[in-house]
């Protein structure tokens, strides 16, 4: 895909991942609608864009795990450019921590925000790009989205929902031009997930590496775009998935302190 002019649409843009790819994008001059929750945040990163040369950069708020917020999202950038050519689909939340202490209302948030807000913009998306048969859409999972991480249950059940989504979503585009794409960060420094308590897994990579991966996939779609270590993983999961799970336990136990039971 030409990305010079084409409409880029990303979620979660306010920091982390999200800042760094709407960075990338706009260096391609790519036209950009950028939505979280933290408008003030958003403001920020747009003026950067708009320095580094996007010829279009606006700014919107948004709660992906409010469907009512995520529809408006995608119908203004609709609205405002009749088009869509790339979906990044990347706002997220962690938690870490033993799954039968974790608080309900972070249940709630965690698959509202990492899988049911995948569910929704890419729903509003889809009758446009299918309509001009062609359109990219980027869902950035997670090395824990096959490898699940302990201590980060939810949240490694989230990232795997989203993949098992995009994998079975290919299949329905089939012919349609419309390609699905999945990202797999590992450990991202530069993010609020350390912040958040969701951990980390392998070597961290900076968020402007996951942002030029994002930026080269929306270029040259491919089904799975990882990082090597990340491959090594998955090619050894079948084999070692066993003593991965002992060793990530043994390790990520000795992080997570002794919590009350959740009410």
């Amino acid at each position: 895909m030409r990305l010079k002019g084409a409409v880029v649409v990303i979620t979660g843009a306010s920091s982390g991942i999200g800042e760094a790819a709407a960075i990338a994008f706009a260096r391609t001059g790519a036209r950009l609608e950028l939505g979280a929750r933290r408008l003030d945040r958003l403001n920020a990163v747009a003026e950067k864009c708009r320095r580094l040369g996007s010829p279009e950069v606006k700014v919107r708020l948004l709660d992906v795990g409010q469907r009512a917020s995520a529809r408006a999202f995608i119908a203004a950038a609709i609205r405002d450019h009749e088009r869509l050519d790339v979906l990044v689909n990347n706002a997220g939340v962690g938690w870490r921590g033993r799954l039968q202490q974790m608080p309900e209302e972070k249940i709630d948030e965690m698959i509202a925000t990492n899988l049911r807000g995948v569910i929704t913009t890419t729903q509003a998306a889809l009758p446009w790009m299918i309509e001009r048969r062609r359109g990219v859409i980027i869902n950035v999972a997670s090395v824990v989205g096959f490898r699940a991480a302990p201590y980060s249950a939810l949240y490694s059940a989230t990232k795997h929902a989203v993949v098992g989504l995009s994998h079975a979503l290919r299949g329905e585009l089939s012919g349609t031009g419309v390609k699905v794409c999945v990202v797999y960060p590992a450990s991202t420094a530069g993010t609020e997930f350390h912040k958040d308590g969701s951990g980390g897994m392998g070597p961290a990579y900076s968020v402007e590496w996951v942002a030029n991966l994002i930026v080269r996939t929306a270029r040259f779609p491919r089904r799975d775009a990882m990082v090597i270590p990340v491959r090594a993983v998955h090619l050894a999961e079948p084999v070692f998935g066993g003593l991965m799970d002992h060793a990530l336990g043994e390790r990520r136990r000795r992080d997570v302190p002794e919590q009350k039971p959740a009410p």
